[in-house]
Order: C-alpha cells, then structure tokens, then sequence
C-alpha cells in the first residue's frame, strides 16, 4: 500500500498528458477535481505505479510524490519568497564540494527550499540556517516538518549582521538580496578553504557582488547559471520539447583563501574607472 502521504497522479489519457496531480492522502479525505472525486482512503491502499480511478471513471498513476514535487507544489510547500529552484540544487552541491558530514550555514532560509534537500543529503553534516524574519521562519519550519527529516538543521530568527554563532563552516550558502553587504561576515564564518554560494537573480547583483569579493581573500571564483532542457521522450520524435529557457538566477561560487592576491587590486582600479 502507498499509505497515506503526498501522491503524484499522472493521467493516462493522452490529452492530459502534462495536467499531474499533486494530493496529501489523509484518512477519510476527497479531493475534487474536473476529472472526478479521488478517495483518500482507496488512493492510500493502492500500489505505487499502479492504476486508480476517479467516481467517474477516470484513471491515473499513482506515485509517491518526489522531492522536487512537493517543494515546487505551492499547495503543499509554501511559498512566501523565490526558491532556490530544484534545478539548481545538484549544480550547488557538487561545484561547492558539499559532502554528507559538512558544516553549513545557511544565510536566508527563505521558503526553506534547498534547505529540504540539504538536510536530507546530510549525514553527519548538519545546517545552520538564520532567517531574519520571523514569519518566513515559521513558513520554512512547517514546510520542512511535513518532510518528517532527521533533525540535522535549525532556524535561527536572527539578523546575521547582530552576530553568528557558529564558525569554521564548510558551506556558507547566502540567498538574500544584498549579500555584498556580509560577505565580511561570511568570510570569517568559513574555515580556511571553505567555500562561500551566493544565489542572485539578476546581473547587477552579481557585479557588486563580485567588487566586494575581490576586496576580500576569496579565490577560485566561478558563476554558474542552471539550464535544463527536457527532451520529447517519444521514439518516434526525439527533439527538445517545445517549451521556452526559463532563467532561475546567477551562482556565484568561492574558495576562502588566507591571502588576498595581489591582482585583485588591479581588477578594482580597472573597475572603478569603468564606472566613472
């Protein structure tokens, strides 16, 4: 049995191909949809990939929901800022070196978004992440507890500009809109050779961003931006699928060295006078 928990519901009719369906089964529960009445209590005793039908007849495929699913299902995972889009959460993880034991910082929860799928790829590791509004907090706890994850994070309702209480960070992961302004914070919560991710959504972001990096010992600076094209997965027509780019935003991602190299100064002067 599937049990009660968060479905998906793919339509077997051809002209509903795309129009999924995402519920949380709970006992004794219907949902309405144009297709017909769903029954919790028979959605919940069937078997995952296995048919299941509406009161009018309707039939689906039934999954238990992903985690990508349920963070992008807005019903479910509540939305109060932008995410840091599931799409961009492996390019994170391998291009910062995150590992099962690191130590993160999180500065912006948020949603609580990448912070759903940091704490369940942890291990050893765990997460510090400071959200300095109080409600946002509140939003991203209850999302993430109907995750029911091992508790390898905490929210902290904090300006990180009225101090941190951690240090000697792996990860420091930032998401807010004016990250130059701590990224001096930043830099002295990392260990040395820990890596700073900064996720901005615009190109102004990203060049005062990097201005402040380059008055600081951060090296090995990389931008990344996440493109994903899905593929038509018909034999017959193999092609991209006729959808549009969607842009999620800029990473920026570094290493903390101890010592500042001495081009960055040129690099500095060479921007200050393009920006006269």
């Amino acid at each position: 049995m599937i049990g009660y928990c968060l479905v998906v519901l793919i339509p077997l009719r051809k002209k509903y191909s795309d129009r999924r369906i995402i519920i949380r089964l709970r006992p004794g529960g219907e949902t309405n949809t144009m297709w017909g009445v769903f029954n919790h209590d028979e959605l919940a005793k069937a078997e995952e990939g296995s048919i299941v039908r509406t009161h009018l007849g309707e039939e689906f495929l039934i999954f238990r929901a992903m985690l990508h699913e349920y963070v992008e299902c807005r019903g479910e995972f509540k939305h109060v800022t932008q995410i840091i889009r599931p799409r961009d959460w492996g390019l994170i993880y391998v291009f910062a070196d995150i590992t099962p034991d690191s130590k993160i910082i999180e500065i912006g929860t948020g949603s609580g978004g990448i912070l759903a799928f940091l704490a369940r790829s942890l291990r050893d590791g765990f997460i510090y992440s400071y959200e300095k509004e109080a409600d946002r907090a509140r939003v991203a706890e209850k999302n993430l507890e109907k995750l029911g994850l091992k508790k390898n994070y905490v929210i902290k309702v904090r300006d990180v500009s009225k101090g941190v209480d951690e240090k000697n960070a792996d990860i420091v992961l930032i998401d807010i809109p004016d990250p130059w302004n701590i990224l001096d914070i930043a830099y002295n919560l990392l260990r040395p050779g820990g890596r700073i991710v900064i996720y901005v959504p615009t190109a102004n972001q990203v060049a005062r961003t990097l201005e402040k990096m380059y008055s600081l010992p951060f090296v090995d600076i990389h931008i990344y931006e996440g493109f994903v094209r899905e593929i038509q997965p018909l034999p017959y027509a193999v092609r991209p699928e006729l959808k549009g780019y969607v842009f999620s935003a800029y990473i920026i991602i570094a290493r903390k060295a101890l010592v500042r190299p001495k081009r960055y100064d040129e690099i500095l002067k060479e921007t200050k006078q393009l920006n006269v």
